[in-house]
């Protein structure tokens, strides 16, 4: 496994998942204690398919992808996951096991905390429940748009499509990816990959550096991906929609 656990020292984090951050504070509470943070590096596996789920990761920054794959094909995306959201929604639907494979692309950080205990708190706070299983309405409508495209949209479009959604949940125009992780993503071959973020950088929408896709132009971008940017990221912003709390983590040595 290529995940880094790594306890941060003494000081205090202003949480910056945003589904954490519209918990309201005696919410937030309840959960506050449980979190732990982690550093995740680039390929962690924070879930592993058809495996039971034994902690559930709040994205603080960096991107995860749940794959979905077969032993005869290889892995493709179904949803990206950033600091909108989080991994390990089997926990909360009290599944415990996971169809997908979830995997950073984008280094970062993540609060976690064990399955077990998650359970626990939305077993007594049916108003933490219930964001929660918000956050899966919207995973599951990523779900079904990520399929549509996949099987109906150009290339050209889809990868418009993924820079867009990754910038978001970056909150930044620098996306730290690689072509060959862009090309396991999208499911195609790298050469493929390569020629369409060519055709984008010539068109001035993006400049390729080592490892890195800057966005330079997005009105560009959102002009040549398909609708299910849009429809995607609507249902996410009516998920973050609502009062913005500015909860503190306080981490002894």
């Amino acid at each position: 496994m290529l995940l880094q656990d790594q306890l941060v020292g003494d000081h205090s984090i202003i949480v910056q998942n945003r589904l954490l951050a519209c918990m309201a504070p005696e919410q937030f509470d309840r959960l506050r204690p449980l979190l732990e943070p982690v550093a995740l590096c680039r390929r962690a596996i924070l879930q592993e398919q058809n495996r039971r789920v034994e902690f559930v990761y709040f994205i603080e920054r960096g991107v995860a992808s749940l794959l979905a794959r077969t032993r005869r094909d290889g892995p493709v995306e179904v949803a990206i996951v950033g600091r909108l959201g989080y991994v390990g929604v089997a926990a909360v639907l009290g599944t415990m096991r996971s169809p997908n494979r979830a995997v950073m692309g984008v280094p970062g950080e993540a609060l976690r905390v064990s399955a077990s205990d998650l359970q626990r708190v939305i077993d007594s706070d049916t108003g933490i429940r219930q964001q929660l299983l918000n956050y899966v309405h919207a995973l599951l409508a990523q779900n079904a748009q990520t399929t549509l495209c996949n099987a109906r949209h150009e290339l050209e479009e889809r990868l418009c499509r993924w820079l867009l959604l990754a910038s978001d949940r970056l909150d930044d125009s620098l996306v730290p990816l690689t072509h060959d992780m862009l090309s396991m993503i999208l499911g195609v071959r790298r050469a493929g990959v390569t020629a369409a973020l060519a055709h984008l950088e010539d068109l001035g929408a993006i400049k390729k550096a080592r490892g890195a896709i800057e966005v330079i132009d997005r009105q560009t971008i959102e002009r040549r991906t398909c609708e299910c940017y849009s429809l995607i990221a609507s249902e996410y912003r009516r998920l973050t929609s609502s009062v913005s709390y500015e909860h503190v983590i306080r981490f002894p040595a």
